[in-house]
């Protein structure tokens, strides 16, 4: 059961990190376009892919996690539970590490490295 609830939270977690980078790409569009013109390796715009994915990705899932820890101590804080609390670290760990990790590598693997050439006009 815990499984399918980290499934789930990754597949939120990774949906929004795409989203977020592919817009932060789209944006950046013609900043990478100077980058290469000045001579940046095409590398360089997966590595900000990866980066901002896992940017992403990372704190969406501290976040979530902390927002998801917050309530469960307060309701076993106040209740009779105190012993019968049991932290699941292996699932909370596959949360916080692996996923912004898949994202990363993710974002590494689907961006274009080299952008088509264009033209850009003179500002006047």
């Amino acid at each position: 059961m815990f499984w399918l609830i980290v499934a789930a939270s990754a597949v939120i977690t990774l949906s929004a990190a795409g989203i977020t980078t592919g817009l932060a790409l789209a944006d950046a569009r013609n900043d990478h376009v100077t980058l290469a013109g000045v001579g940046a390796s095409p590398r360089l715009r997966k590595g900000l892919a990866a980066a901002q994915a896992l940017l992403t990705s990372g704190l969406g899932a501290a976040l979530g996690t902390i927002a998801g820890a917050v309530p469960a101590v307060l309701i076993v804080a106040s209740t009779d539970m105190r012993t019968a609390v049991e932290i699941p670290w292996l699932h909370l760990l596959a949360l916080v590490l692996a996923v912004p990790l898949t994202g990363s590598a993710l974002a590494w693997i689907c961006t274009r490295a080299v952008l088509p050439m264009s033209r850009r006009g003179l500002v006047g």
